[in-house]
């Protein structure tokens, strides 16, 4: 198991779970200084970057990309997949199908969405799932092509008003049934929407893809009440062999707080 850090690419102007450093230069390799094999690269616009420059710097520094993030769209842009304005979520297909695009540059790794499929609008819930399928059928067939994989992240009540538990997010891969798709478990949401974040990772494991790591209150794993032992333990005996990757809160001493972060989960992997 590896070690991952969400970083937000220079391209974006918001504030969100991931690490930014001083430009691209001074993020990677804060990121790599501070002991992680990868990251997840939180991009807006592909087309803004100089993807020589990025992939110069990746080799630099060793760390690998191991998914591409979508929530600067949302956070940024304001679009969703499920905006019932259907021009807003033309545009979403269509910069999402950009991501696909870039990721596919990187391999067979996830674009991840989350928050950027949107909040159903509470009088339109039955579009609401109908633009959600037709979104996700698109998707996946176009990742497809590109031998790009999908993950989707259930999350908590608080954040969307739909698919917020693990077995959420189970019967919406069975549904869409693309072999390309599958579940991005982060273990802030499971403590709030499962059982438990080792029970939610047993029972999504046939999916399982990708995983976030963030204590309670978005903390750094360790800096909360999360047992994280118990997540690497789950995580161990389901055989997952992929990154554990930070999204947290960026304090004010944000590299010494990922440092800390990828030190404590190094920590327990090591044991297993």
């Amino acid at each position: 198991m590896k070690i991952a850090s969400c970083v937000l690419l220079p391209d974006s102007n918001v504030t969100i779970f991931a690490y930014r450093g001083n430009g691209l230069e001074g993020t990677l390799h804060d990121i790599a200084g501070a002991d992680y094999d990868g990251v997840e690269l939180f991009v807006r616009d592909p087309d803004s970057l100089e993807q020589g420059k990025l992939d110069q710097l990746l080799e630099q520094t060793g760390l690998e990309v191991c998914g591409v993030g979508t929530a600067v769209l949302n956070a940024q842009d304001k679009i969703t997949l499920t905006n019932p304005d259907s021009e807003k979520r033309r545009i979403a297909l269509q910069k999402s199908k950009r991501l696909i695009d870039f990721a596919a540059h990187y391999g067979s790794i996830p674009l991840d969405i989350g928050k950027f499929r949107g909040n159903f609008p509470p009088d339109r819930r039955v579009e609401g799932w109908c633009w959600l399928r037709e979104a996700f059928l698109e998707l996946c067939d176009y990742a497809a092509k590109k031998k790009v994989m999908v993950a989707l992240e259930p999350q908590e009540r608080g954040n969307l008003n739909n698919l917020n538990s693990t077995h959420d997010g189970i019967m919406w891969v069975e549904q869409i049934g693309a072999e390309n798709l599958g579940l991005l478990l982060d273990t802030f949401h499971m403590n709030l929407e499962d059982d438990s974040p080792a029970l939610g990772i047993l029972e999504g494991s046939k999916y399982l893809m990708h995983v976030h790591a963030s204590d309670t209150n978005r903390l750094a794993p360790g800096k909360g009440t999360l047992d994280f032992i118990e997540v690497v333990r789950a995580l161990h005996s389901v055989g997952y062999k992929g990154y554990l990757t930070v999204e947290i809160a960026q304090p004010p001493e944000a590299l010494e707080t990922a440092a800390f972060a990828c030190r404590h989960l190094r920590n327990i992997i090591t044991m297993y």
